[in-house]
């Protein structure tokens, strides 16, 4: 597969009273048509900041630069906005967080839509309602035809991220950006969104950038997965090397926190990573996670590690300077 998305060293900054927070620290991926990837992370770590990087829809006063954002050969950064409106919705589409405060409360759910596919020339209404009409049941929402002609608030928020979903496949988009859109459902509702997202990514062939904080999520929908820790992409692999072979101890220590059946006894204390997230804001040098990992020594504290190949796989790449400790740690512990 092409790839339909590169990004180099992409970077976010905000001023703020104490300084500039940099919230996305030089982070490259790609992402091939057709293609599932993971941006996983906890809370914070610039996932979201990402994701409006790529759409152009960052805060007012944050600075996005790259050496290098292109979408389909096109370099997105210092793109004339009338030349990003025309990716946005029609080729490029985004799934929010929160559909309550994405979908107008004044507009029915037929205008919203509607609206993108309408931009389209040639595009008559009959055609984008019945494009519409089609999509609501596509995506599990019975009695289209009437829902069309509601307002956001006469829908649960189940039936409104459907609505979201709906909303982003109108017009065929080759890449979608989906920012933890299950986060404000409840699990079961949950579990039925992701199995369609995967279903329906698969049937048009669209290409998704899924950003969540659950490594349950990942493991049942991505393709590749890129772990983030603040404001860094720490590695990156296909979704069953990560789970197999993790080689960041930060991504050891999320798969360690995680309840195993069997393996978890019932009242026994849940596993954390210890310390904290570093401050983002002003200089920060050598490694950022070398303050929360007993591997650390001096090269840690000086000097910065680069995204590298994981022993000769060219497929799997980490950001550490303790690779090959860690993995004799690891061996000596299932050894043990």
């Amino acid at each position: 597969m092409s790839v339909l998305l590169d990004v180099k060293n992409l970077r976010v900054d905000l001023p703020t009273e104490n300084g500039m927070l940099h919230a996305v620290r030089g982070i490259d991926f790609q992402v091939k048509r057709g293609e599932m990837l993971c941006l996983v992370g906890e809370s914070g770590c610039g996932k979201s900041m990402t994701s409006l990087a790529l759409m152009g829809l960052l805060p007012r006063k944050a600075v996005g630069t790259a050496d290098r954002m292109t979408f389909d050969g096109v370099e997105l950064l210092g793109l004339p906005e009338k030349k990003l409106n025309q990716l946005r919705g029609q080729r490029m589409s985004m799934i929010f967080q929160e559909p309550m405060t994405s979908l107008n409360p004044s507009y029915t759910l037929g205008n919203q839509l509607c609206e993108a596919m309408l931009e389209k020339p040639g595009v008559t209404r009959a055609e984008a309602r019945d494009r519409a009409i089609y999509l609501l049941h596509r995506t599990g929402i019975s009695n289209a035809e009437d829902r069309l002609r509601q307002y956001p608030h006469q829908l649960s928020g189940g039936l409104r991220q459907r609505v979201m979903i709906a909303m982003a496949l109108m017009c065929g988009p080759d890449l979608i950006i989906a920012d933890e859109p299950t986060t404000a459902l409840d699990v079961t509702i949950q579990a039925q969104i992701l199995r369609m997202i995967r279903e329906l990514q698969r049937e048009f062939g669209t290409a998704v950038v899924f950003i969540t904080h659950d490594l349950g999520v990942v493991s049942r929908i991505a393709d590749r997965v890129a772990v983030m820790y603040a404001g860094q992409v720490v590695e990156t692999a296909d979704v069953g090397q990560l789970f197999a072979s993790p080689r960041h101890p930060y991504t050891r220590g999320l798969l360690d926190c995680i309840p195993v059946r069997g393996k978890t006894l019932p009242g026994s204390k849940l596993q954390a990573i210890p310390g904290v997230v570093p401050s983002l804001v002003g200089n920060i040098g050598g490694c950022v996670f070398r303050n929360r990992c007993s591997l650390a020594d001096a090269t840690c504290e000086q000097d910065p590690p680069m995204l590298n190949t994981a022993g000769g796989d060219k497929t799997h790449h980490v950001r550490c300077h303790k690779v090959t400790a860690a993995d004799a740690r690891q061996l000596s512990e299932v050894a043990a």
